[in-house]
């Protein structure tokens, strides 16, 4: 074999492994940099946040917070989801709003098609034009 062709087949590998180990390095950052997946009863608390960091409201964050503190002192909301949470808050909190809002928009666009340990409770307060406890087909 010519030692041209061997040089460019060695390159060749050389290249692919380079390539193959960026792709893995950066869909492994994508995987540890993700938002945690947040409860279905906690969904809610992400809007919330969203909507206050939109309005770059102190005030409507806060209450944010203090309902998130809430959730995880009654056993309601995991460390992980909690500490997210706070995250974003304590950007509010040194006024990088900008920053917030992508990190919030990112919070909830991560929660797209994300498992969750535990499903929605029948106790959710939302209404979808629909009631809870008839059976299929039956309107009360």
């Amino acid at each position: 074999m010519d030692t041209g062709v061997r040089e460019s087949r060695q390159n060749a590998i050389i290249a692919g492994g380079a390539i193959v180990l960026c792709v893995t390095g950066w869909l492994a950052y994508q995987w540890w940099t993700r938002p945690v997946a947040v409860e279905f009863d906690n969904l809610k608390y992400i809007q919330l946040l969203t909507t206050a960091v939109s309005n770059r409201s102190s005030e409507m964050v806060e209450k944010v917070n203090l309902a998130v503190d809430a959730r995880a002192k009654d056993g309601k909301m995991s460390a992980p989801e909690r500490e997210h949470f706070q995250k974003i808050i304590q950007q509010t909190r040194e006024n990088d709003w900008e920053g917030a809002h992508r990190a919030s928009f990112a919070f909830a666009e991560a929660q797209l098609n994300r498992r969750r340990s535990h499903p929605p409770t029948n106790l959710h307060d939302h209404d979808h034009g629909h009631d809870h406890d008839h059976k299929h087909g039956e309107k009360k």
